[in-house]
């Protein structure tokens, strides 16, 4: 409320009362991810908004689930082929990050405390040119990077 004070004294205009989220989303977009399996919650529309609008990769906090079924059946068609959801410890989740970057996939991770540090680049989006190919250097290794890529993490920790 300070804030919102300070700006009235010195004449700057303030919408009070304003909602986030239907600033951000209308009605009818939130109802196509109720169809695409997305609970009407506060919580999962903000998930939504984060998935959909966010210019970086974001970070849902998922403690039932629930994002991480909608996400399913959001990015079905650009998910990789037998991995759905990679786990933080998966011993393959350089293979896996390499790949999705490739070939512009959706990648899901589950984290459950931290995230790898390996993912630092990716997440900074340290996207580099040289000529016409486009890559990132991920554990000292250049990785394509397909500007469809996608990354998504879901936590069940708040």
């Amino acid at each position: 409320e300070g804030f919102t004070a300070d700006l009235k004294s010195r004449k700057v205009p303030v919408a009070t009362g304003l909602n986030v989220i239907s600033f951000l989303v209308d009605e009818g977009t939130i109802g196509d991810w109720q169809l695409e399996g997305l609970p009407s919650d506060p919580l999962s529309i903000q998930n939504g908004i984060l998935v959909t609008r966010s210019a970086r990769f974001p970070l849902m906090i998922d403690p039932q689930n629930q994002a991480v079924t909608w996400l399913l059946t959001r990015e079905k068609a650009n998910l990789p082929p037998g991995a759905e959801i990679t786990e933080m410890d998966d011993k393959r989740i350089k293979d896996r990050l390499e790949f999705s970057m490739g070939e512009g996939k959706t990648l899901i991770i589950a984290v459950e405390e931290e995230v790898d540090p390996l993912l630092d680049p990716v997440l900074e989006k340290r996207i580099q040119k040289k000529g016409k190919s486009t890559f990132i250097v991920v554990a000292d290794k250049k990785m394509d990077y397909n500007m469809n890529f996608n990354l998504m993490m879901v936590t069940r920790l708040p």
